[in-house]
Parts: C-alpha cells; sequence; structure tokens
C-alpha cells in the first residue's frame, strides 16, 4: 500500500491509497502525522445467497441539505451520467497516482465550483485520472449538464457553497475517515444529492459504485450492470479509470460469494459495497 497526500484545491489533505483506491484515514490537520492513523480493515466473507445484501445502515442526512424535488427528483442524474463516460475515448485517459499532490488530484479537466478550483488535472495535460477522481468529475459534469438542461445556474449543486462540495468530494474520495464513514454514499445522503441504494436489485446503470476486495484494495465507480449465475447476482460489471486497464475502461469484477461447487467466484466482498444514486 502506498502512502500518499492528495491536495485538493486550497487544503492540504493526507490520505493512505491503495493501488486503485485510498482505504483509509485522511488528515486535514497538517500538523498531524497521518503514519499515526489507523488504516481500515476491510474484513472478507463469503456467502452463498440468491439475494445478498450488504449489512450497513442508511447514513444521517447531518448537513440537513433536503433534496430539491420540485427540478431533479423525477428526473435523476443516471442518464446524464452515461452520456458524460461515452464522452471519454478508451486509450485516451491513462491512469495515474501520483505524489504531486499540490498540483493533482485524479482528475483530467481541472474543476471549478463558484469560480474557484474544486480539483485540478495534471498539469502536464496528459489526460491521466484515477478512479476516485474520475467518478467525481462525471459527477461533477453531470450535474453541471443537468442544471444547464433545467435553466438553474452551473454553480448550485442542491444549494452546496464551496466549502460544502470539497467536504463533499473529501468524502467522495473516502478522506474523511474509514470507509464506513467516508464514502460514495454518505457524500450524497450527507449533502441530500441523493441516496444509497441497499437493495442490490434496485441499482442500475448510472449509479455510482464503492466496493472493496478481500486484498485490502478497493474502488470507485460508475455500475453498469450485474453479472448473474442462474439469477444470482455474482458479480458486476462498471466503468472507471485503473491501472489493470491502464486508464479509463470498462471492467467486470465478481464478488466472493460460492458457487454450486462452494468456491468463490471472486474477490469483491458482497457486505462492502456502497451504491449511491444521484436524484
Amino acid at each position: 500500500m502506498d502512502h500518499q497526500d492528495i491536495a485538493l484545491a486550497d487544503t492540504q489533505i493526507n490520505t493512505n491509497l491503495t493501488d486503485e483506491h485510498q482505504t483509509s484515514i485522511a488528515n486535514e490537520d497538517l500538523n498531524e502525522d497521518p503514519n499515526e492513523k489507523a488504516k481500515e480493515n476491510e474484513k472478507s466473507k463469503g456467502i452463498n445467497n440468491a439475494n445478498p445484501q450488504p449489512n450497513n445502515e442508511p447514513v444521517k442526512n447531518v448537513a440537513n441539505k433536503p433534496v430539491k424535488t420540485n427540478l431533479t427528483q423525477s428526473q435523476n442524474l443516471n442518464k446524464y451520467v452515461l452520456k458524460v463516460i461515452s464522452t471519454y475515448k478508451i486509450g485516451n485517459y491513462p491512469y495515474l497516482m501520483n505524489n504531486d499532490y499540490n498540483n493533482y488530484n485524479g482528475v483530467t479537466s481541472t474543476l471549478v465550483y463558484q469560480g474557484r478550483i474544486i480539483a485540478k488535472a495534471h498539469p502536464s495535460r496528459n489526460r491521466a485520472c484515477h478512479c476516485s477522481g474520475i467518478t467525481f468529475e462525471v459527477f461533477f459534469k453531470a450535474m453541471q449538464q443537468r442544471n444547464r438542461d433545467l435553466g438553474i445556474s452551473i454553480d448550485n449543486f442542491n444549494g452546496m457553497t464551496w466549502e460544502e462540495l470539497h467536504d463533499f468530494m473529501l468524502t467522495w474520495y473516502v478522506a474523511k475517515g474509514k470507509k464506513s464513514v467516508s464514502n460514495i454514499a454518505v457524500a450524497v445522503e450527507k449533502y441530500g444529492l441523493g441516496r444509497r441504494i441497499t437493495n442490490l436489485e434496485e441499482a442500475k446503470a448510472g449509479d455510482f459504485i464503492d466496493f472493496s476486495r478481500e486484498n485490502n484494495t478497493g474502488h470507485t465507480a460508475v455500475f453498469i450492470n450485474w453479472i448473474r449465475d442462474n439469477g444470482k447476482i455474482i458479480g458486476f460489471k462498471y466503468w472507471s479509470s485503473q491501472e489493470s486497464t491502464n486508464g479509463i475502461n470498462y471492467k467486470t469484477e465478481y464478488f466472493n460469494v460460492l458457487n454450486s461447487n462452494s468456491k468463490k467466484y471472486g474477490n469483491v466482498n458482497i457486505n462492502n459495497v456502497y451504491i449511491a444514486r444521484i436524484y
């Protein structure tokens, strides 16, 4: 596991990252040694269940941001998310996670909200990205496009200030604490932008998914569809940026559920899946 610092806009953040996704606690206090932070231990379970469900409780909306239902809830963000990801040509956006954290935050283009930079692209303009960065970028661009279509300011994400969106991004990046309290689902529920999907059967293309593996690595992606065996969910197809595909591409992974021979289909922990839908 590589220890890396992510500099996000004006704040220097310290966080532990895996090869594809951070799984540990980030530190916004520059005087505190991040190496003293405890790393989250993602425990695996082999489950043979036709309809397994994550066992985590919904997150309280601590930011007290109600979802704006008059314009957006009847038109969730999924179709916009899928349209945005279709604009990224496979092979043109390499995977990169480096230590130049003051200048690069895992996005392919610099993102600006309310006149201030919220996330920085690589200064070389190589359009590199990593999973947390590219999924946040897709969310950001999809929100802006829907706002344009609805006649809303592109700088109005459910009334969020720049500081709130910055906190939202850190939570999305798993940079506010353990995965259980800092992930995409926590972020969207905290700021009233959507909800966590706890019933796997309700997930649909264009949702965002955050998952952990038995080898203590994790990933954030755009969910595409489930892979099934005789109707049983055993894996999923997703879109993201990962080292194994050298950047943006589609990929399929499998859960640690058991087949008829009591062997696991894969190593993704089915009890550590967070799915978020943006309204």
